[in-house]
């Protein structure tokens, strides 16, 4: 058998030489069989050798990624060959070692000769391998930089970054920017911490995603430079060294190699001040290279302007529910968190005032800690000790704003920071005080004037608000301070010596205050402030009162501040001899204060500015005049002062400022003047030399003959009959108000008027020629109700000045009913042009049209009938007239335009290329003859990028909106009333979309427009309908009112772009269907599956009376996101939610429930299916006449949060069940139950802290508090079943706060027997109103027990005795104290058996914050405060003070006999208004027969001497002839009022008793008696 194999083999291998040697030259063949071995084995050396080049290979390669170098694409496609070959050899060699162990004794020659043969071939190949990969052995071949390793903006970007609407805003009009060939430099600016870095970074990494740039490059500037650094950070990016062989690259090569990057972003973060990127940096912009933009980022607003940025953006702070969104997430606050740490945190927050940088310290700071820890960290940042809190970054929170402040160059704008800090937080601060604050101070000591320095300091305050160290304010001429920002300003005025500043909570009295310079200090207290304080350097003090307390300054208060320069006092009692010792003093602001004699602060002769500003002064003192070095005087809002003496003013000869606006009362001396030498005359201003300001209120009556008003440098003059509710505090231009024939005393002031305003001034056909002035420095021009003006320019007759009204930006005429048009004649060359806002309203004849402006940025049109055109064009006059023809309206925003019946468009077709392009508003109404928005309904394509807002409203022709209503910008679009207009197209774009008054044809002919959609519709699309048709369209806001036929919203279809789509709701927020009678359905039962309301939050129905339903249940799962579901008056609805079977409806974020006027609805029970309303917090039912059931028992669980509940007019609800576990909720805050008769027994929680119940009764008996299955539980429920005995001594009901009780007619008692102190402790208001039963609202006991009782309301209780229950068991009564600490307010009305309103042993300190006492109708009273005589001796008057009643209102109470028992003086040092009317018994007494009142204004004498000089006091005095008692009402001095109750005398001794000179009024018994400290003389 070996024989036959070896025979075959060789034949084989013989066949296999035969045909080689034909073929291949034998030798060659042969040479394979023979050097079999030789070639196996280089074969397997060169696998050796490759495979150590491969792990050499390997191991580089692994070096070059951890460089983060790119490897080449070679060396993979080298280590795959690699690992291919070795894998082939592999089985190569295992072909072999089988020949080998089957073959050797016997060999296979054909066998060897192919094994042979590939072993060679794989040889080579190794070989050549092996050369490729020996040259990437070389150090760098394997790797190289790439894009990939480079730096990325997207690698600094903060996953975390937070969307804010601010930050929004920004971000889109910066890639806006990005976008604009034009513009190459951008400015972001924002205060310190605000997230401008964040947000650039956030901007870079999107502007790279959406292949605005190749490369975005960021880098760090700083406070202080090193350009070299940036450089280096720069050129990381591009993959550029700046190093090489000679050293360092030059500015010009960075230059030169960023001019080759095509699209280039570099971001430069933290600019401080202007820098020249070309020649510190080496960056190109603008046409140096075209393809590179800059943003950078500062604090400093001016360093945009100056670094001449195209595009300025600011970025603002985060609102309250971005700021919760942070900080939460910061802090890891979810749901479930502790409700005590939720309200630590919502303090937190308020303090930080969206600030990113202090929120995401903070609450990274305090994320897993105790609420022990977080209480504490509050308090520390209440106090201002932010550094203080644990894991704080103090780099981050503090030092960052604190660079700001080290940046500002000058120390007056350093001082002008800090001096803002000493104000309250949150307090708007007007610069005016800044500046006359900042001269006191003596900061600029090289100017001296009051003017100049108010420049300088506006220039600081301009710095500090560009550095964003302050803020704007909406008050004209106010700033405001961060809190964040004020909290670092006292931290560096406290802990720097420089300045020494402090704003502190109470008066210091320790030695360690003494250094300070400036000291502020806010108080609510009472009392007088300390004495005996020593600040030796004291320069400033800023000390205020919050109107609330009397705090009152000592003559002492004032000695140890020598050095005291500027003072400023608010809203304090004052006494001026405490400023004997100022001498030095040279600003002091005296603003709503109260003092009796202020001619004491005469001796200031160093003082130059005082402001009295709000005081109450009648007279201001001859005194005032000797302060011979005034420069400014302010006597501003002094509403009752009435004289200021003859030649005052004029002795004032340094005087520069005068103020005196909202002074009404100034009598002024004129012609017709009795008693001249007693008043100042206006004539006295010119003789003033260097008056330059004044501002002045009055009567065009007190202008003296031929007066005329001096040159000034700015003014704020109204003269009018009427008062004006708002003004300039400090006039910053030329304003004159004028009234009717006053205008010739302004003649010198119009020549430079800023802002004129003539009211009904006669006898002028128009203003120019006829006034005789150009008005060329005019801005803002009013007229009302100029009956004879028939144009503004008449230059039919003869030339106008050619810059008359060149610089006017404001225009505004009212009820000008001669007007007919503007210019008559040839326009001024530069007539209007600046004009940025017109108003016309009520010019009936008004015909001519606008002149073009192409500053126009708003317009109203009211109330002009015959305008038949707005705006002037060539049509309408000729070329010669007016040359610049072509309407351009480029920056119009506002249009609003009503009742101007005769126009038929508004803006001509010229308008269609040329304009419109900055409308943001159009506001059209009532305008029955107006057919088109723009002439000529071939216009199509004009949609203003800017346009956010459209309504139209009763225009009865208008057919078209021509393409505005479908601008892709567009946000709101409403339409109410305007049948013609048909087919509507909207955007499908638009945020919300309000249709009032629709007819059918139009809900059928709504036209979905998607601007974005550039591709035509062609014939493929066409016949792929059905697809388009499935796509919907949807509004994110949609509101339907008045809209009658309508049956079904969804689905409905609407065209959009030739094809019907779908109205879909799935982006939808708000949805909104008012009067729609017809509706049956909002979503169509069979079509729900292609229906998602996934994004509602708000739903609102009202009156759809065919509505069964709301949804189906099957709908009704997409409400996830639903938060306020409103429904009201919908008389057929059955349901909320369709269900026919139970299923989960998941409503979680569900917030607000409000249901009224639902007759058929007989449950809530649908809204419960998913047994969890964890969001809901206020439930309010109304009217639903049917409605049994709220929720079920299972949802006991499932409303966590809810805390208030509104149930009124539900005659049907039961008191079971569901409706139980609704009104005990532990959560439950506020229960108001009206006229639900069949709920009654209900059970409530004991933490209620808001009980309303009004017509409850029918049950008889209350039972005492139980639990849920009938145990008692004291201290968690309180079971109502009847209302005859409200509460008892059992309950405790220690966080109700507000307890309101009406038309419960079966009440007697509130609380029955005594209560303990805890019980009620928190009862601050009480009302009770219509219980007819009730005979008292207090026992003893009860009122000594609510300790902070504010307000007491009582009204038409008929069988109300008592307020407070007498003690029957004791005869002591009156000697019982009660005491209400708090109590503020007391209103009784229509309680006609009530006799006393308190004993008064309750006024003797009992009530110290008493503020009202309001007593009306109230048939039977007899006494205020009621006691017994006997316990008072006749020649014993006893004083009680009430210091804080401001109202004391007796009305309609015809049994009053007295205010108190006889022999009681009660003295009201703050009472405002007192009002006695229909009290004709108050005394009674007969004089000749007739009952009379005397009331008696007593001049007397000898009351009170100030300075050795007697002074006249009036004193009102209620007085009768022959009476029990006599109550007699006086005003002292100090004017604070005084009500003594004396047994009864003689009139005539009375009046011989007070003073010899009385001078006496004498009324009926039904006269009134009205007083107010207002208008007090």
């Amino acid at each position: 058998m070996g024989c036959e194999f070896c025979e075959s083999a060789l034949a084989n291998s013989v066949g296999t030489l035969v045909v080689d040697y034909v073929v291949k030259p034998v030798g060659r063949q042969l040479d394979y069989v023979r050097r079999f071995h030789d070639n196996v084995e280089k074969l397997v050396e060169k696998t050796g050798e490759l495979v150590r080049a491969r792990t050499r290979l390997q191991h580089e390669t692994e070096v070059v990624e951890r460089q983060l170098l790119h490897i080449e694409d070679d060396v993979g496609d080298l280590q795959r060959k690699a690992v291919e070959i070795l894998s082939n050899v592999e089985s190569l060699e295992m072909e072999i070692q089988q020949d080998k162990r089957c073959l050797n004794w016997c060999p296979n020659w054909s066998w060897r000769y192919r094994l042979s043969k590939k072993a060679m071939k794989k040889t080579l190949d190794m070989s050549e391998l092996l050369e490729k990969i020996n040259k990437f052995g070389q150090p760098g071949q394997v790797g190289f930089r790439a894009p990939s390793t480079l730096p990325t903006i997207e690698f600094l970007c903060s996953k975390d970054f937070v969307v804010s609407e601010s930050s929004k805003i920004a971000f889109h009009q910066i890639i806006e920017a990005l976008q604009d060939d034009k513009i190459s430099m951008i400015g972001l600016w924002g205060m310190g911490g605000v997230g401008k870095t964040t947000l650039a970074r956030e901007v870079g990494n999107q502007a790279e995603k959406l292949n605005l740039f190749n490369k975005v490059v960021i880098t760090t500037v700083s406070q202080k430079p090193n350009f070299e650094v940036i450089q280096d950070q720069i050129a990381q990016f591009i993959d550029f060294d700046m190093k090489n062989e000679r050293g360092r690259r030059s500015v010009q090569d960075l230059w030169l190699r960023l001019k080759k990057e095509q699209r280039i972003l570099i971001i430069l973060d933290d600019i401080w001040t202007n820098i020249n990127l070309k020649e510190k940096i080496g960056i190109p912009t603008g046409e140096d290279h075209k393809g590179c933009k800059v943003l950078l980022t500062t604090r400093r607003q001016q360093v945009c302007l100056a670094m001449d940025c195209q595009k300025v953006v600011q970025l603002g702070c985060l609102d309250g529910d971005e700021a919760w969104n942070l900080f939460a997430m910061k802090a890891s606050l979810n749901g479930s968190a502790d409700d005590a740490i939720r309200k630590v945190a919502t303090k937190i927050i308020r303090k930080c005032q969206g600030l990113p940088i202090a929120i995401v310290s903070l609450g990274s700071a305090l994320k897993g800690k105790s609420c022990h820890e977080w209480k504490a960290a509050y308090r520390r940042l209440k106090d201002r000790r932010l550094t203080e809190i644990e894991d704080v970054n103090e780099e981050n929170a503090y030092l960052c704003l604190e660079a700001s402040f080290d940046y500002l160059k000058g120390l007056e704008t350093k001082t002008c920071f800090l001096l803002c800090s000493l104000y309250p937080e949150d307090h708007e601060i007007f610069v005016e005080d800044l500046v006359r604050y900042a001269w006191g101070l003596e900061l600029y000591k090289c100017i001296n004037s009051i003017e100049k320095v108010r420049s300088d300091v506006l220039a600081s305050t301009e710095i500090l608000k560009n550095s964003c160290l302050l803020l704007d304010c909406r008050r004209k001429g106010h700033v405001k301070m961060h809190d964040v920002v004020r909290e670092v300003a006292l931290w560096i005025a406290s802990s720097r010596e420089e300045f020494s500043f402090a704003s502190v909570g109470t008066l210091p009295m320790d030695e360690s205050f003494k250094h300070f310079i400036a000291i502020s200090f806010n108080t609510d207290q009472m009392g007088e402030l300390p004495k005996g304080l020593d600040f030796p350097n004291l320069k400033f003090l800023l000390l205020g009162g919050t109107g609330e307390g009397r705090m009152e300054t000592s003559s002492e208060f004032f000695e140890g501040m020598k050095a005291l320069k500027a003072c400023a006092l608010d809203d304090l009692s004052i006494s001026p001899v405490a400023f004997q010792f100022q001498m030095n003093l040279k600003t002091l602001e005296l603003r709503f204060c109260r003092f009796s004699d202020i001619s004491m602060l005469g001796k200031l002769k160093t003082l130059e500015i005082f402001s009295l500003s709000g005081s109450r002064i009648s007279e201001l003192p001859n005194e005032i005049g000797d302060l011979e070095n005034l420069r400014l005087l302010e006597l501003s809002n002094c509403r009752r002062l009435r004289r200021i003496p003859h030649r005052l003013i004029q002795r004032l000869s340094n005087l520069e400022e005068l103020y005196l606006h909202g002074c009404w009362s100034i009598k002024w001396a004129t012609e017709n003047t009795t008693e001249k030498e007693c008043y100042s005359s206006l004539s006295e201003l010119n003789l003033l030399p260097k008056l330059g300001v004044l501002s002045l209120d009055m009567h065009p009556q007190d202008l003296p003959d031929g007066f005329v008003f001096p040159k000034l440098w700015r003014f704020d003059v109204f003269i009018s009959l009427s008062w004006r509710t708002s003004f300039e505090p400090c006039p910053i231009s030329r304003s004159l108000t004028i009234f009717n024939e006053s205008i010739d005393a302004c003649k010198q002031l119009s020549e430079d008027v800023e802002s004129l305003d003539l009211k009904t001034v006669q006898g002028y056909p128009n203003l120019i020629p006829s006034l005789e002035l150009e008005f060329s420095k005019l801005t803002s021009l009013g007229l009302n109700s100029c009956d004879g003006v028939k144009c503004l320019i008449d230059a039919s007759k003869q030339q106008v000045p050619t810059t008359a009204f060149f610089n006017l930006r404001s225009l505004s005429l009212a009820s000008m009913l001669a007007l007919e048009e503007l210019c008559n004649g040839p326009q001024p060359q530069g007539f209007l042009q600046k004009l940025e806002t017109l108003s016309l309203r009520n010019c009936n004849e008004m015909i001519g049209a606008i002149p073009i402006s192409q500053n126009l940025e708003e317009l109203q049109v009211h109330q002009c009938g015959k305008m038949q055109v707005l705006f002037q064009t060539v049509e309408l006059r000729g070329i010669e007239q007016w040359p610049n023809h072509h309407l351009s309206l480029r920056i119009l925003k506002i249009v609003q335009i009503s009742d101007c019946n005769s126009l038929k468009y508004l803006f001509p077709m010229s308008a269609a290329n040329n304009s419109l392009g900055q409308l943001q508003s159009l506001d059209i109404r009532r305008c029955s003859k107006l057919e088109e928005i723009i002439q000529g309904t071939e216009v199509l394509n004009i949609s203003p990028q800017s346009l956010r807002k459209i309504r139209v409203s009763e225009c009865n022709k208008l057919t078209s909106l021509s393409s505005l209503s479908h601008g892709h910008r567009l946000q709101e679009l409403s339409v109410d009333d305007c049948p013609r207009l048909t087919p509507l197209i909207i955007s499908a774009k638009i945020q919300k979309l309000e249709l009032r008054r629709m007819t059918s044809k139009q809900l059928s002919n709504l036209d979905i427009c998607n601007c974005e959609e550039e591709e035509q519709i062609t014939e493929e699309d066409q016949t792929s309908s059905h697809d388009h048709q499935l796509q919907p369209i949807c509004f994110p806001n949609l509101t339907l009112i008045n809209c009658e036929n309508i049956k079904c919203l969804f689905p409905n279809t609407v065209a959009h772009g030739g094809f019907p789509k779908l109205l879909s709701a799935s982006n939808l927020p708000t949805l909104e269907i008012c009067n729609c009678s017809q509706l049956e359905e909002i979503i169509q039962e069979p079509q729900v599956s292609i229906i998602s309301l996934q994004c509602v939050k708000e739903i609102k129905v009202e009156n759809c009376n065919n509505l069964r339903y709301l949804f189906p249940m099957s709908i009704a799962n997409s409400l996830v996101g639903l938060r306020t579901l409103h429904i009201s008056r919908c008389f057929g609805l059955e349901e909320i939610i369709k269900a026919k079977e139970a299923s989960n409806v998941c409503l979680h974020s569900l917030v607000q429930i409000f249901v009224r006027e639902c007759n058929k609805l007989t449950s809530l029970s649908s809204l419960s299916h998913g047994h969890i309303l964890k969001s809901l917090t206020k439930l309010e039912i109304y009217d639903c006449l049917q409605l049994e059931d709220t929720f079920p028992t299972s949802m006991a669980p499932g409303l966590p949060l809810l805390n208030e509940v509104v149930l009124e007019n539900l005659p049907q609800l039961k008191g079971r069940d569901g409706n139980e576990i609704l009104l005990s909720l532990s959560s439950l805050q506020k229960l108001k139950v009206v006229n639900c008769p069949e709920l009654t027994p209900f059970i409530i929680s004991t933490k209620i802290q808001e009980l309303t119940l009004k017509r409850m009764k029918e049950w008889k008996k209350m039972s005492n508090m139980v639990g849920r299955g009938g145990s008692s539980v004291s201290m968690e429920y309180l079971k109502i079943s009847n209302f005859r005995e409200l509460f008892d001594s059992s309950y405790n009901l220690s966080s109700l706060k507000f307890l309101n009780l009406f038309e419960l007619t079966e009440l007697r008692v509130i609380w029955n027997g005594p209560i303990q102190a805890v019980n009620f402790q928190n009862l601050t208001e009480l009302s009770v109103g219509k219980c007819r039963s009730l005979r008292y609202i207090f026992t003893p006991k009860t009122a000594q027990n609510l300790p902070r009782l504010r307000v007491l309301f009582v009204s038409d209780c008929e069988e109300l005795e008592q307020i407070i229950e007498k003690d029957q068991t004791s005869s002591q009564h009156h000697l019982q104290p009660i005491c209400f600490p708090r109590l503020a307010r007391v209103i009784i009305m229509g309680c006609e058996n009530l006799k006393y309103l308190f004993p008064i042993t309750s006024a003797h300190g009992g009530l110290p914050k008493l503020d009202t006492i309001s007593l009306e109708n109230v048939s039977k009273l007899e006494q205020v405060f009621e006691g017994d005589e006997a316990n008072v001796s006749k020649d014993e008057e006893k004083v009680i003070h009430l210091p804080q009643l401001t109202v004391l209102d007796l009305d309609r109470l015809p049994n009053l006999m007295s205010f108190s028992p006889v022999g009681y003086h009660f003295v009201f040092p703050s009472l405002e208004d007192l009002n006695v009317q229909g009290c004709p018994n108050l005394t009674v007494g007969t004089k000749r027969g007739l009952p009379m009142m005397v009331i008696s204004f007593v001049e007397q004498e000898e009351v009170i001497t100030d300075g050795g000089e007697q002074r006249r006091l009036p004193m009102m005095e209620t007085k009768g002839q022959i009476s029990t008692l006599t109550t007699r009402f006086s005003v002292d001095s100090e004017q604070s009022v005084h009500a003594k109750t004396q047994a009864s005398q003689s009139v005539d001794e009375t009046i011989v008793e007070e003073s010899a000179t009385a001078q006496e009024t004498t009324w009926p018994a039904s006269s009134n008696i009205s007083w107010s400290k207002e208008y007090t003389e």
